[in-house]
């Protein structure tokens, strides 16, 4: 059962608000000017929601505790109980509309300028996660930038070592000691991918356990560019309550990359102080062989991470360590570029079980791509396939298209994958034909679309049948404003 659509009405005042604002941008008096772009997109999909079926333990044959129906379904059976599976329920046609606004305006102050990205969701259909929230704040602030340094104010969207995240507060960059650089930031947090606060109505929705308080979020980097020749940065993160009552997260980030002789040393690692683990921890080296061919190694560990506030971490998931290697050689003569590679995964100790079970505790992963570019015409294919305990899929890909100017392209593709494992809540092969494209109309005005058929076979539950998905998308762009002489 959908849920009703939680309305606000102040929404639609600051769009409205904020696009009245760009031609008043335009007046010296005011300002240098602005530039903004403005995109209405479209997405039409379908889908078949899960619903959970059974039947009585005892019409079932067998005494396991997995059993098989006749027609194939594998089901989960309670002595004396019932037996339990999922199913795939009646097809749902869903419509996804968003529309997205970015402004810069530049003002008669040297280095002070706005920006402001805002995002709608009127026209989307209920089932669609967010639906409910037609109109969010993605960003916007007022950003006064100097030679020495650069301060800003609002919601801000910051990119870091720690991930992608925004918050309301500011941040201030000191950069006098060139080569060095250094910046804090702080303010109320916000829910990573939601754009909201963790108190708000959105997380509860999915967690019943959801925070009660914001929080703060208070943090620092610090960094180094010496050329080309060694590039690092350091970011520190801690997350509390706002009433000091509780700490959500406390991280920190290391980033470094250097160029040493023909090779590239990239290495990085994020550090969970809460859990007293690393989270990410790589080194990556790419050198060059042979004219034209290089060879990347790389070693990885990862673990989940999770915020104190969420009851997920208390289960100790594990991580995993991984040794990664791939060639590469590019052919510019032809246009061709060509990458295959591999890798091996072993899984950390659960802690839990016997310790003799016979658990697969490793993975590997393959993967190949080719990428073609021949005047007008371009083409790429793919191949990728993963194994480890109780899952595998394998599949891939073919595209072939062609420019006709900047703006304007059309290309075909194609696809296939099969999943397979016991783990897998369906064993199922997918085959895909697609076509996309992009328009550049009058002035700065842009039109991208695509359509596409995907044929979805279950391979174990026969009674479902074949399924003929259809998708389709569409996206208008217009990019309007004045010339200004301010930052881009």
């Amino acid at each position: 059962m959908r849920r009703p659509r939680i309305r606000r009405p102040y929404s639609s005042v600051i769009v409205v608000g904020s696009l009245l604002l760009c031609p008043l941008m335009t007046d010296p008096v005011l300002g240098q000017g602005y530039r903004a772009e403005v995109s209405f997109g479209a997405n039409y999909l379908e889908a078949r929601p899960l619903v959970r079926d059974s039947l009585a333990e005892a019409d079932v044959p067998g005494n396991n505790l997995r059993r098989r129906l006749a027609e194939g379904t594998i089901v989960t059976c309670v002595q004396g109980n019932y037996c339990r599976w999922y199913t795939a329920g009646d097809v749902e046609t869903v419509n996804v509309a968003t529309q997205e606004l970015t402004v810069t305006g530049w003002s008669g102050i040297q280095g002070l300028s706005a920006r402001a990205h805002v995002r709608g969701r009127y026209g989307t259909d209920d089932f669609w996660p967010q639906s409910s929230e037609d109109f969010e704040l993605v960003s916007g602030y007022l950003d006064y930038d100097q030679s020495l340094y650069r301060a800003r104010l609002g919601r801000l969207f910051r990119r870091d070592g720690l991930g992608y995240y925004n918050f309301d507060g500011g941040s201030f960059l000191w950069r006098k000691w060139d080569p060095l650089w250094i910046e804090v930031y702080g303010g109320w947090a916000l829910a990573r991918g939601l754009n909201f606060p963790r108190s708000g109505d959105l997380l509860s929705r999915a967690d019943p356990l959801a925070p009660d308080d914001r929080g703060f979020i208070l943090g620092a980097d610090a960094g180094i560019r010496v050329g080309s020749i060694l590039a690092g940065r350091v970011s520190y993160q801690r997350e509390i309550r706002t009433d000091r009552l509780a700490l959500y997260a406390e991280r920190i980030a290391v980033d470094a990359r250097s160029f040493l002789g023909p090779a590239i040393v990239e290495a990085s690692g994020e550090y969970d102080f809460s859990y007293q683990q690393f989270n990410e921890a790589s080194m990556r080296v790419t050198t060059p062989v042979v004219s034209r061919l290089g060879l990347t190694a790389e070693v990885r560990h990862h673990a989940p991470f999770f915020e104190l506030w969420t009851i997920w971490g208390a289960f100790s998931p594990v991580g995993f360590n991984e040794l990664a290697m791939s060639a590469s050689w590019d052919e510019p003569t032809l246009g061709l570029n060509l990458r295959a590679g591999g890798a091996h995964r072993t899984y950390e100790e659960t802690g839990s079980g016997p310790s003799e079970s016979g658990i697969r505790d490793d993975g590997w992963r393959t993967f190949a791509n080719a990428n073609w570019r021949g005047g007008s015409w371009f083409a790429s294919g793919g191949y990728r396939g993963e194994r480890g305990f109780g899952a595998a899929h394998i599949g891939g890909d073919l595209r072939l298209g062609r420019y006709f100017d900047e703006t304007s392209w059309l290309a075909f593709r194609g696809s296939a994958s099969q999943t397979f494992g016991e783990l897998r809540l369906n064993e199922q092969r997918i085959s895909s034909l697609g076509v996309d494209g992009a328009v550049g109309l009058e002035g700065a005005l842009s039109l991208n679309a695509g359509f596409g058929l995907y044929w979805v076979r279950p391979e174990e539950r026969v009674a479902e049948g074949d399924w003929t998905q259809t998708r389709a998308y569409g996206a208008l762009s217009y990019r309007f404003g004045t010339d200004t002489g301010g930052k881009q």
